[in-house]
């Protein structure tokens, strides 16, 4: 079963002035159905380069939830783990605030976008992947194809022209704008997606 390191969130109780890994369990579920093994880490990991030397992790998802805006302790990890993903031609997949975290990365650019939070809409895809298909959408930024990376190609985009699916021109790393855990069944384009990156 191949190892998935999985990143997270990070969230402030005032009350118990604790700072919270989390991550949706519904994640976990979805990468334990597909036939990974999930493995979130944290982000209070101290010299990380050596944990996932010794953890030899066959993969690499940045999950979704969050602020793609902020600089914190979870963008300095994510763009660590997107380092080794580079070196060490480890796939890398990120969800949502992910992928938006490997567009920043690669000198890409964002913006406020409207109608895509906690709506449904058509995505159409290139290269014979998928003609077109329905995804969710949780996501108040996005970008599209002056704002996206030199570096990443466009797989699939939305009705209004924002980018939902790229990946990197030289590298195994790729980004979905959608999360597919919520889901209430896991759908064909996902799984293709999953299996195409991490070789399933």
């Amino acid at each position: 079963m191949k190892k998935i390191i999985i990143t997270q969130m990070l969230n402030k109780d005032n009350k118990h002035k604790e700072l919270r890994d989390c991550i949706d369990i519904r994640l976990i579920k979805f990468m334990k159905n597909l036939g990974y093994l999930p493995i979130p880490i944290s982000n209070s990991v101290k010299k990380l380069n050596i944990y996932l030397k010794i953890f030899k992790p066959n993969g690499i998802l940045l999950s979704g939830g969050g602020d793609p805006c902020k600089k914190d302790v979870r963008s300095k990890i994510e763009n660590t783990l997107i380092n080794f993903s580079k070196k060490n031609n480890i796939p890398l997949l990120g969800i949502c605030r992910g992928a938006q975290q490997i567009n920043k990365y690669f000198n890409g650019k964002q913006k406020k976008i409207r109608h895509h939070v906690r709506k449904n809409h058509l995505v159409k895809f290139s290269h014979n992947f998928f003609k077109k298909s329905l995804v969710n959408s949780f996501h108040d930024y996005g970008f599209n194809k002056n704002l996206i990376s030199k570096q990443l190609e466009i797989i699939g985009i939305s009705h209004d022209n924002i980018v939902e699916y790229f990946s990197h021109k030289k590298y195994s790393i790729s980004g979905i704008m959608w999360h597919p855990e919520r889901n209430k069944n896991i759908k064909n384009l996902d799984k293709k997606i999953f299996h195409k990156i991490f070789k399933k």
